[in-house]
């Protein structure tokens, strides 16, 4: 490994932490600023518009800036590996699994707080995809919105972290990815795709592998909901294959445990320099006060 310059290193860091503020900071203000428009009727737009400017459209800011403030962080060169179809299969049931658990834990740790708190339980994430039109969810959550964050917490974020070691990015980036949501209901199972997504990236070296299973993961955990008829065999089969894939999963990953592989990078991996910045605290402060505005 070579000799880090712990100051460097640090400034690298925390430019990948501004590049996550400023996600969120164009977010919010791209979100005040529809609203905005909205309300003064200078946004002619249909609902299934709105809704995807709503979804994506700050990335087309916030990607091209945070690509920018990292352009000088380097990253290490990644090994290709074949994107068969059966190892996809693979990291989908495996993925499948960890929605299923991580969405258990995370609702109930949710219901935990409202109650806590005297308060009546919200579903604030199913009730705004309840509002969105069907186009919405298709085109913005199993498209666009895998797509840009894919660029996001794999390319720019998992990628250049690489260089203290493949795991240790993948660990960061997931946990930022699950913080990014601000949400206790997705935060557990964010937390666990982030890992299995970043573990693809890693694995093939191209971005390919977890686009298509992230839009895979949402197209079914959310799009094939809308579509169930409402009585019949169908919604019964599909709420049982959560169950079944889960325990497949569980049995996949444990299996396959001796096979994963994960690179060593050219500096020695340091929690103290990735998060011992201010781009990153102040990250992670906004991703928390996010969160606890939802209970607000």
């Amino acid at each position: 490994m070579q000799e880090t310059d712990l100051r460097q290193e640090k400034k690298y860091c925390s430019h990948l932490g501004w590049a996550m503020t400023l996600t969120i900071v164009c977010a919010f203000v791209w979100q005040i600023a529809l609203l905005g428009l909205s309300y003064a009727g200078r946004l002619n737009a249909d609902q299934t518009t709105y809704m995807l400017l709503a979804l994506v459209g700050y990335y087309v800011l916030a990607l091209p800036l945070s690509y920018w403030l990292c352009r000088r962080m380097p990253v290490p060169d990644k090994i290709r590996r074949p994107m068969t179809v059966r190892r996809m299969g693979r990291w989908f049931v495996i993925g499948i699994g960890l929605m299923w658990i991580g969405s258990l834990v995370g609702s109930w740790l949710n219901d935990l707080v409202y109650r806590v708190a005297h308060l009546e339980t919200v579903d604030l994430v199913t009730e705004a995809f309840n509002e969105m039109p069907l186009a919405a969810v298709l085109l913005g959550a199993c498209v666009l919105g895998p797509l840009c964050e894919e660029l996001l917490f794999r390319g720019l974020l998992a990628g250049r972290l690489a260089r203290y070691g493949q795991k240790p990015a993948a660990l960061v980036s997931a946990l930022l990815f699950g913080l990014y949501h601000a949400n206790l209901s997705q935060f557990f199972y964010a937390f666990a795709l982030g890992l299995l997504l970043a573990y693809a990236y890693f694995y093939t070296g191209s971005l390919k592998a977890p686009v298509i299973l992230h839009m895979l993961f949402n197209f079914y955990g959310s799009f094939v909901v809308f579509i169930l008829p409402e009585t019949g065999v169908l919604p019964v089969l599909y709420w049982l294959s959560w169950p079944v894939l889960t325990i497949a999963g569980v049995v996949l990953l444990v299996r396959g445990r001796s096979w994963q592989f994960w690179s060593h990078g050219p500096c020695e991996p340091s929690m103290q320099v990735v998060f011992g910045n201010i781009g990153m605290t102040v990250a992670i402060i906004l991703c928390f006060v996010q969160t606890a505005a939802m209970y607000i």
